[in-house]
């Protein structure tokens, strides 16, 4: 894929395939296709300091993503967290955002912080940091709608955002910031590691993602009952799920 236009069109036959197969899958191809689509607009608009660089940069990011699922589909090797993530998406009793959630942790826990030291000179990704940051803003523009279309599946979300007035995204804007700041310390030491090492410095913060993923799946303070209560109040179609999501409008 040589650009981002590219990269939506793979977004869009993953997100269909997901629709004829009634996957979960869709819900986090389906996000991550509205933040992709942002931060392409941010591009398009000059946000960053360095365009060209961002673009190389989200190209690098979604190829991650995209081969790990093509790899999957063919029962290929692919990373620990994405095999979780993937593997979780045959488990329809899983509420929609643990399979976004496990989505959003392989991809920025692991690949964000991979792609961003490759598409940088050895040991010099200082320079990357501010438009690294500068990805945050112009996602966060976006958190609210679609928040607004999760409200729309999935009464908890809903119940969440009205109790903060909705001035708060607390669902997304957390898990998004909190695995970005982890995703740059990778980068960094991604970036400091000689080509020799890189594939066990990568296969390390897998691991680590993967732990993650698994508490995703079973969370301390979420009981078997308590799921099954939650997942009651979420939409059961898939379909009409992933074509709410796609119908989110970016700014």
């Amino acid at each position: 894929m040589k650009t981002i236009e590219e990269v939506l069109k793979k977004l869009d036959w993953i997100i269909a395939w997901a629709k004829a197969n009634q996957s979960p899958a869709g819900y986090f191809a389906c996000t991550y296709r509205i933040m992709t689509a942002q931060v392409l607009k941010g591009i398009q608009q000059k946000k960053f300091e360095d365009n060209p660089r961002m673009t190389a940069l989200d190209i690098a990011f979604a190829s991650r993503y995209i081969d790990a699922w093509e790899n999957f589909q063919n029962n290929k090797k692919c990373t620990k967290s994405w095999q979780t993530a993937f593997e979780a998406a045959k488990n329809k009793d899983l509420l929609i955002m643990q399979h976004i959630f496990l989505g959003m942790n392989a991809h920025i826990n692991l690949d964000l912080g991979i792609s961003a030291a490759l598409v940088m000179p050895y040991r010099k990704i200082p320079p990357l940091k501010k438009d690294f940051e500068n990805i945050n803003s112009v996602i966060a523009s976006i958190n609210q709608n679609v928040q607004d279309s999760l409200n729309k599946i999935c009464y908890p979300i809903k119940l969440v955002d009205q109790l903060s007035n909705g001035k708060d995204n607390v669902v997304l804007d957390f898990a998004i910031s909190k695995a970005r700041d982890t995703s740059w310390a990778t980068a960094v030491m991604t970036s400091n590691t000689p080509n020799l090492l890189r594939e066990t410095v990568i296969n390390i913060v897998d691991y680590a993602a993967a732990k993650v993923a698994t508490q995703i799946l079973s969370p301390k303070l979420l009981s078997t009952a308590l799921a099954k209560e939650l997942k009651k109040c979420e939409s059961s179609d898939v379909v009409k799920n992933i074509e709410i999501l796609e119908k989110t409008k970016t700014v």
